[in-house]
């Protein structure tokens, strides 16, 4: 279907398309028609979409508390669903049948009888709680409330038929706290969020210690945004101030001891990254447990019978996992040696005798395997893609690239299999802006690179892990210096001959959607098009319109983004849709219609201002999906779309011929 055509006309096409001048646009259209589908000549010979895009034939293992079973999740006709098999492998049976969106959020409650598992309608993230019995297959919605955001916050093995729930159902922006009878799945009312305290706090959440007792609350002052953590031996009690913590500074309780009268938190009150502890609940006296100069403490792995930590990880360019229980020592380092890649415990038996481990490499996104303690053996259970074996990955090569203030950008570069220096390039900008980047395969990476691209993953200043410094540096520089980041990676990667500066693409959802448009409008003449989905164009807008579940911590986005009365003027300033006349290139956009994180007017805006101004962009909209992409079809969409996008656009690419599967629910605008 559609036109084909040969590499010398695509590349007069694509050059017209990364022209710099205005209007240029507007004449390539006007000669050169758009085909509806293309492809390279040597399209047979690449890694397929499908196998990239598509669904993983399974993942996220969950062993049973008897070790008896696994749980997974796998498709069922293209749709995620949760399945269960016997250890050994056998007598596999899928327990749902969602026909919908799918499910990938589970756990096995402690009775082992039953499975908890969250999903929405269509993306729009509210979230129900459902219980399922193994043994029959029979859910019931336990939280079957409209507009309803749920999920479970706390289990208990010395409870198994107890867990608790927490929703907003009585007001959107706060969450109260029930209690559930697995049994006969009814809810009893266990502690009401009042939205503020008798301080004037706004009360953020409880945290529970291991017999489930509501021992703990963070609050927030609404003025100064400094957090306050209160506490109490039991429901009878008074609250009372266990601590406070600047706004700038990160304090995460993490878990209760067993006795109740200590508590472990991860701090950088008085450090740059965070450091995990042992605080004496008396006394206030902090232990000093773990930590690292270079990256926050990341995930924190507990005795399950004592609560004490027995490991920690720390991700700075790889991971890094520390064992704090010498007994361990040899376990771990069995495992570590055991496979390539980064590797990761996540789960266990009631009787911790059989772990399943991960292991996370370029090759694959994760390949599981049972680890039996008490033999030591260590036996593959399965790979999320086994068909990406048939292929060969790009290596991710990481990397400091240094900022024009000298700040350490931690970044990660992948380079291509065929074509010669310099290469296109894609900045691929990751989103949160509170997240980051880790080593790892990455579908996008793997097919910008196996099309021909080098590509460029930065952890810009806000990316989170790296200590408070390299976080707080990033307050109110939406569009100015977190961008400069990205920008100084391009002129390194420039600089250093691997990219070619006329070829250049910047590609990112959520706020890398926003660094897209801002990099498009504040730096227009270092791309050549640009990907954005799910991106804010404007930040006042942006602002005005997240979910009703974020507004407590509105003083954190005024010091974080900027307030939206004193800060208007620089906020309307580092708005992409305030510069829509510097962006000169061809854009692709998309976006979920059901999004609560970034509303589909932000993506509306920018592509109106567009076009009114004879811009070229493209506008795919997904109708049954929110601030990402969960239903392959539409998955496989949008990765053929933009696969096609930028071999019209970036000269010397490889292209899969694109067409748009049947049941992606999806419309151009």
């Amino acid at each position: 279907m559609g036109y084909r055509f040969g590499l010398l006309a695509i590349a007069a096409l694509i050059a017209a398309g990364c022209g710099r001048q205005p209007g240029e646009e507007e004449t390539r259209r006007e000669t050169l028609p758009e085909p509806e589908h293309v492809a390279s000549e040597n399209a047979e010979t690449l890694i397929p979409r499908e196998v990239l895009f598509g669904n993983p034939e399974r993942i996220l293992p969950h062993l049973s508390p008897d070790g008896e079973r696994i749980a997974y999740i796998a498709p069922a006709d293209e749709i995620l669903n949760i399945w269960v098999m016997d250890s050994d492998g056998g007598n596999v049976r899928q327990l749902t049948h969602d026909e919908s969106r799918g499910i990938i959020n589970f756990d096995w409650a402690k009775n082992g009888r039953q499975i908890l598992y969250t999903r929405d309608e269509s993306g729009e993230e509210n979230t129900h709680v459902y219980l399922l019995d193994v043994e029959s297959g029979d859910a019931v919605d336990l939280t079957p409330y409209e507009e309803v955001k749920a999920y479970v916050s706390a289990m208990d093995k010395d409870q198994p038929d107890r867990v608790l729930i927490e929703m907003n159902r009585n007001n959107p922006m706060f969450f109260d706290v029930y209690s559930c009878d697995l049994t006969t799945g009814e809810l009893a009312l266990l502690q009401e969020n009042p939205g503020y305290d008798e301080n004037g706090n706004i009360i953020l959440g409880y945290q529970t210690d291991r017999d489930m007792n509501i021992r703990m609350y963070v609050g927030i002052d609404p003025e100064t945004g400094e957090w306050s953590y209160w506490i109490r031996d039991d429901d009878q009690d008074e609250w009372s101030l266990l601590m406070t913590a600047s706004p700038l500074d990160e304090v995460l309780p993490r878990k209760f001891t067993e006795d109740g009268n200590g508590l472990y938190l991860t701090s950088n009150r008085e450090t740059n990254t965070t450091q995990l502890y042992l605080m004496d609940l008396a006394t206030g006296e902090k232990t000093h447990i773990a930590g690292d100069n270079l990256a926050d403490i990341g995930g924190v792995y507990w005795d399950p019978f004592t609560g004490r930590p027995r490991a920690c990880s720390f991700h700075y360019l790889r991971r890094r996992v520390e064992v704090l229980d010498e007994s361990l020592q040899d376990e771990f380092e069995l495992l570590r040696n055991f496979h390539q890649g980064d590797f990761a415990p996540t789960g266990h038996d009631r009787a911790d005798s059989t772990w399943i481990v991960v292991y996370f490499t370029i090759d694959n996104p994760a390949e599981y395997f049972v680890y039996d303690r008490r033999t030591g053996n260590i036996d593959p259970l399965f790979t999320a893609i086994p068909e990406l074996e048939n292929y060969e990955m790009a290596e991710m090569e990481p990397l400091i690239i240094e900022s024009r203030d000298g700040l350490r950008l931690p970044s990660y570069l992948t380079l291509p299999k065929r074509g010669d220096r310099p290469y296109p390039l894609m900045l691929f900008v990751h989103g949160g802006p509170w997240a980051r980047d880790y080593y790892g395969y990455r579908p996008f990476t793997q097919l910008f690179a196996d099309r021909g691209m080098a590509v460029l993953n930065v952890n810009f200043r806000g990316s989170h892990g790296f200590g408070k410094e390299f976080l707080n540096a990033s307050n109110k520089e939406w569009g100015a210096a977190m961008q400069d980041d990205l920008t100084d990676a391009v002129h390194w990667a420039i600089e250093e001959g691997i990219a070619d500066p006329d070829r250049i693409v910047v590609g990112g959802g959520s706020y890398g959607g926003y660094a897209v448009l801002a990099g498009l409008a504040f730096t227009p003449d270092l791309y050549c098009c640009g990907v954005d989905f799910f991106g804010p164009s404007n930040l006042v807008t942006f602002r005005e319109t997240v979910p009703p579940y974020w507004k407590p911590l509105d003083v954190m986005m005024d010091i974080r983004i900027g307030n939206l009365e004193e800060d208007l003027e620089m906020l309307q300033d580092r708005s992409p849709l305030s510069h829509v006349d510097s962006i000169r290139v061809p854009l692709f956009v998309a976006q979920g219609a059901n999004d609560p994180r970034v509303v589909k007017a932000e993506s509306d805006q920018m592509v109106d201002a567009l076009r009114e101004r004879g811009r070229e962009v493209t506008y795919a909209v997904y109708e049954n999906e929110g601030h990402g992409f969960l239903v392959e079809a539409n998955r496989l969409d949008f990765a053929g779309r933009v696969e096609e996008f930028l071999y019209m656009h970036v000269p010397g690419l490889e292209c899969e011929l694109f067409e748009s599967p049947e049941n992606a629910q999806v419309h151009l605008e």
